[in-house]
């Protein structure tokens, strides 16, 4: 796994505010990584059994920080928290298989870490296959938020090949 878009800021989201609400800029984007001279790589590159999920972790402590207070809680992260399998062309025009997450929030300031697990469904059971954290990236109220980043190229490329992303053009 190899996390080909980090996440650098996001604007904290107030629950009951949806219209207000703005991603984690930019979206991150995980690949995975496959061992191109094994014959069933190009099977796991289109695989729908592959599916990746994405928690939050406080970036100065080994702590999940989903939840306030308990497992049961309210969630600090929203959005879609769980991503297939895309089978797209990288920026080389190579094909790859990405987990693309464009639409996360947080709804506590801080500074925050990602981290993505990858899962394999067998007959009725997720098997769990790997991980990966994100860099600390911060959460920011009204009053220190910069605004959104112009687009990536590789959000852009990936967007042009249909996957459904939030495109810039220039930052604000």
């Amino acid at each position: 796994l190899i996390i080909r878009q980090q996440p650098k800021e996001a604007l904290v989201f107030s629950a009951g505010k949806e219209k207000t609400r703005k991603p984690v800029d930019p979206p991150p984007i995980v690949q995975l990584k496959v061992d191109e001279s094994a014959e069933a790589s190009q099977h796991f590159l289109q695989s729908p059994y592959l599916f990746m999920t994405v928690s939050l972790w406080k970036a100065d402590q080994d702590e999940r920080w989903d939840h306030c207070g308990s497992q049961n809680g309210p969630s600090h992260l929203y959005g879609g928290l769980c991503s297939s399998l895309h089978r797209l062309k990288d920026i080389d025009n190579k094909d790859g298989g990405f987990f693309i997450f464009g639409d996360i929030s947080v709804n506590t300031t801080g500074t925050f870490r990602l981290q993505f697990k990858l899962y394999d469904m067998q007959k009725d059971v997720a098997v769990f296959i790997g991980s990966i954290k994100s860099d600390p990236f911060n959460v920011v109220s009204a009053k220190g938020y910069l605004g959104l980043e112009p687009s990536t190229y590789l959000s852009r490329t990936f967007s042009d090949q249909g996957v459904r992303l939030r495109l810039r053009k220039e930052s604000r």
